[in-house]
Parts: structure tokens; C-alpha cells; sequence
């Protein structure tokens, strides 16, 4: 039975990544990604148009299933500590189990090729929403002090992503706890900093 066409992008989509992340972008080839897949060059092809479509695509598909944990944070039950927890969480335990896509992430997120600049640009913009979002529902309901929601949240992400870095960088500190312990440590730290003086942490 032939493979339906998003189980076969996404299996180009994975050895996508792990040949990016072993030679980085532009050291890779069309023909490596599809040896990696185990299909055909022209394959690729027939699902993408260039190697940075799948570059992009692997961007888009993260970038939304991160943004699909903020979405379910809105309005939930959970206290404002427990959903950037939750949150952060979500995140750690993706770098610790995905590798491959981290370094790739974080790669080309600081080092992209101009024609790619502006459509990663737009994800980051998206995200950043979705984590104002969160701050202003936090002011709204009394339990987050007055500020700048869109400051903090390039602030916050810009923290996460940093200590992200680290981590991939020093993979023997991850080793160590560093990924299983931050998001606890990093929720104490973004909550006392935002949080309204007065408000309980379990409200």
C-alpha cells in the first residue's frame, strides 16, 4: 500500500533534520536528505519545492504544536505558576527528547539565510502573541502585576532560549539535571518577577 503523501513528507521531513543538524543547512544536499529517507531525489521534490520549504516546514510544525500548549493555557483552570510550568515543561522535554530538531531549531534560528529570515521571523512574532496573550490574561485576573506584556514575553522567551543554548551546548550539564530541573527553577524565577504583590501562588 503506498504511503499517504504527510506520512511521506514527514519521513522526509525527519531525515530532513537529522542530516541539517549533523552538516547544518547549507552543507546539505537534496540527494543526502533523500538517502537519509530511503526514497528517490525526485520524491523530495514532488512534496517540496526547495530544500528551505522543508526547512520551513519542520519550523511551521514545531512552532505550532508549541503554540497549541500556550492555546490550551488560556483559560484553563490551572494557577497562573502551574501554567508556566506546564508550559515550560512542554518545552524542556522536547529539547531532552528531540535532539536532532533542537540543535536544527536553534541553529537556524540564529543564523538563517535571507530569504528564510522574514518567514521565521513571522513563527517567533506568533509565538511571542501567544505568551502576551497569557501575560495580559494574568493582569486581567488580578494575579499578574502592571507591565509590558510584549516586553516580558521577548524577555521570557529570550531567557528560555538561552538556556536552551547552553544546554546543547554543554550537553554533560544536561546530563547533570540541567533540563529535567529548569523548568521548576525558571517557573520561581518568571512568577516572582511577575507576579502581583498580595496574590497567593495557588490562586
Amino acid at each position: 500500500m503506498a504511503a499517504h503523501p504527510k506520512e511521506k513528507q514527514d519521513l522526509i521531513c525527519q531525515a530532513a533534520i537529522r542530516t541539517f543538524s549533523r552538516k547544518g543547512f547549507y552543507n546539505t544536499r537534496a540527494e543526502e536528505i533523500a538517502h537519509e529517507a530511503g526514497v528517490a531525489v525526485g520524491t523530495i521534490y514532488n512534496y517540496f519545492e526547495s530544500k528551505e520549504e522543508i526547512l520551513l516546514s519542520i519550523f511551521k510544525v514545531e512552532f505550532e504544536q508549541r503554540m497549541q500548549v500556550f492555546r490550551d493555557m488560556l483559560g484553563s483552570d490551572l494557577s497562573i505558576p502551574d501554567k508556566i510550568n506546564k508550559i515550560l515543561q512542554d518545552h524542556f522535554s522536547r529539547l531532552s527528547e528531540h535532539g536532532d530538531l533542537a540543535a536544527l531549531l536553534i541553529q537556524e534560528r540564529f543564523n538563517p539565510g535571507e530569504g528564510f529570515r522574514t518567514k521565521l521571523l513571522g513563527l517567533y512574532k506568533e509565538m511571542i502573541a501567544c505568551i502576551e496573550e497569557l501575560i495580559e490574561e494574568g493582569i486581567k485576573k488580578g494575579w499578574v502585576r502592571a507591565c509590558h506584556p510584549r516586553i516580558i514575553a521577548y524577555a521570557l522567551l529570550g531567557v528560555v532560549e538561552s538556556l536552551s543554548v547552553y544546554a546543547l551546548t554543554y550537553p554533560e550539564e544536561a546530563e547533570q539535571g540541567i533540563l529535567a530541573d529548569a523548568p521548576a527553577e525558571l517557573a520561581g524565577l518568571i512568577w516572582n518577577g511577575l507576579h502581583k504583590e498580595g496574590t497567593d501562588e495557588t490562586s
